[in-house]
């Protein structure tokens, strides 16, 4: 989910149970205290790793939520951050064990809202690395946005109110549940045309438009559902290894790319994984890649479909058993 939505539903919950300031300031941070992420994603660039040092990664489980809404509701209750947000904003949170319920609190809400979008979240993390999701949204939904930005534009301009509070909570939680309901009659309308309980099912920002992939021992499918006609007419197969070039040491090759973090971490992103592998001049060179994405960048201009495709694609060269992640 979007910055707006995850702020907006602590501070219309906060206020309509008529909270203290400080109270749902806390809960206001840790509603967005998880996407403070973004600051720790140098480190993976700096220092690969696989602590999920990424985006939707460490900061968005049950356990490490806790300890990242603590940190960012002790920075912003420092008189200096307060009164640098004060410019701004009615702001005056506290740092007491109340505030930090009410900040986990927060994150809960937040954790919950990006369960429920495409790829989900690593809930269990550190016990486990598996990302939890209904795959019913979008990454990011573009409706859900749109409403959520539109009260935060109102009530910044507009004087509070109680009754303005409650009818934008209502408001928002009948879109909410209303778009939540609709894709998820089209998610079982698709798993009744397909009739394949194997089959897994992603949302694209379209409520209407679903992408199946199905993954076979060789080989992956992936096709595109179209909910307004009922049917599917696109779909495509790679296969799981792609032997573009042969040479000696495959295995030893593959052995040696497992190891490295970097491909690690995108086995985790990806929906599937596919690989084209070359052999010259006594060098494997290995594309990783994710089919799915790769066709939910069909149709997008080049400029974005080039910027993400390092997020779509990895490539590796090994020379012996020495392994590099190359351009």
């Amino acid at each position: 989910m979007d910055l707006f939505t995850h702020a907006l539903i602590p501070y219309l919950l906060g206020n309509y149970l008529k909270k203290r300031k400080e109270e749902i300031a806390a809960f206001v941070i840790g509603g967005i205290a998880p996407d403070f992420d973004i600051f720790l994603l140098f480190i993976q660039y700096i220092y690969p790793t696989f602590f999920l040092i990424t985006h939707r990664g460490i900061t968005h489980s049950l356990f490490f939520g806790l300890f990242t809404c603590i940190i960012i509701l002790y920075l912003a209750s420092r008189l200096r951050m307060k009164k640098r947000i004060q410019k701004h904003f009615d702001f005056d949170p506290g740092f007491t064990w109340r505030t930090i319920a009410y900040a986990y609190s927060g994150v809960l809400i937040h954790l919950f809202l990006d369960y429920s979008t495409t790829r989900g979240v690593p809930l269990l993390f550190p016990l486990e690395t598996t990302r939890y999701s209904a795959e019913l949204f979008f990454y990011t939904d573009i409706f859900l946005t749109l409403v959520s930005l539109g009260m935060v534009i109102f009530l910044f301009k507009r004087p509070f109110k109680t009754v303005i509070i409650a009818k934008f909570l209502v408001i928002f939680l009948i879109v909410f549940s209303g778009l939540g309901a609709m894709r998820l009659v089209e998610k079982n309308n698709l798993q009744e045309f397909f009739k394949d309980g194997s089959l897994q099912s992603f949302p694209s920002v379209n409520p209407f438009t679903w992408y199946v992939l199905k993954e076979e021992r060789d080989n992956i499918s992936i096709f595109e559902y179209d909910g307004l006609e009922g049917r599917s007419d696109y779909n495509l197969t790679v296969p799981r290894l792609n032997i573009i070039s042969s040479g000696d040491g495959l295995n030893m090759a593959l052995g040696s790319a497992d190891k490295l973090p970097q491909l690690k971490m995108f086995r985790w992103r990806a929906h599937a994984v596919a690989l084209n592998a070359s052999y010259g001049n006594g060098t494997w060179s290995l594309e990783y890649y994710d089919p799915l994405q790769r066709i939910e960048m069909r149709g997008i201009s080049s400029t974005f479909r080039r910027a993400g495709s390092r997020f779509g694609s990895l490539n590796i060269s090994v020379t012996g058993d020495k392994a590099l992640v190359s351009d």
